[in-house]
């Protein structure tokens, strides 16, 4: 099982508070620690050694690979967009834009560890080089995310459990493609920006009357 991805052999287990990695990536395994700008939706109903989606916004393709041997992946769209091993849990997985490009952010939950799995090696491949982390894994939710900086790009995503797997993986968040948009604030950052706005512009005006008063 560990002998599917690389692994870093003296990792400790992670807490649930930003792990320091490198420099120029970090790694997070808290919900909402990241907010991705989109959605990958897989194609459901479709099997195989590989399967694939897309993102709800660009478009972009995405691959999902199986490390196991002889296991084969099942894309499941009911709902929430998930992807799990055919016949067992999943347990090694990595995942890739189709394309080969990187992306700078992503988030990703594995769902209902088993019962002889209660960790996870979680790998992100990048320009960066390549960073292994050990997390303890729940029954329920358990919530990964990452973020290259100063330029830097995640080129892949890997886990493998240290038993049969998880359930399945859903979630999948990915953002800052090269030559994308910035993302739209959010209505309450657009408000808070108005407001600072509405304050300069009152202090200039303030500033204003004062120098005409002495003038």
């Amino acid at each position: 099982m560990r002998s599917h991805i690389l692994a870093s052999a003296g990792a400790a287990v992670a807490i649930a508070f930003a792990v320091p990695a490198h420099a120029a990536i970090s790694i997070f395994n808290s919900p909402g620690s990241l907010q991705p700008a989109e959605n990958v939706l897989v194609d459901g109903g479709t099997t195989g050694e590989t399967v694939f989606g897309h993102t709800n916004v660009s478009n972009t393709g995405v691959s999902f690979l199986s490390l196991s041997s002889g296991v084969d992946l099942q894309a499941l769209a009911n709902g929430q967009a998930r992807v799990e091993a055919i016949g067992g849990s999943l347990d090694a997985l990595r995942f890739f834009l189709t394309s080969g490009d990187g992306f700078s952010e992503v988030e990703f939950d594995l769902h209902k560890a088993a019962r002889d799995t209660d960790t996870v090696d979680v790998t992100f491949f990048g320009s960066f080089g390549t960073e292994t982390r050990t997390f303890n894994l729940g029954n329920g939710n358990n919530w990964f995310s990452a973020r290259a900086d100063n330029g830097d790009l995640i080129t892949a995503v890997a886990f493998d459990t240290s038993g049969s797997g998880v359930g399945d993986i859903r979630q999948v968040r990915l953002g800052g493609f090269p030559g994308s948009a910035p993302p739209v604030p959010e209505p309450a950052t657009w408000a808070m920006m108005l407001g600072g706005f509405a304050l300069m512009g009152a202090a200039i005006r303030r500033r204003s009357k004062v120098s005409a008063s002495f003038g």
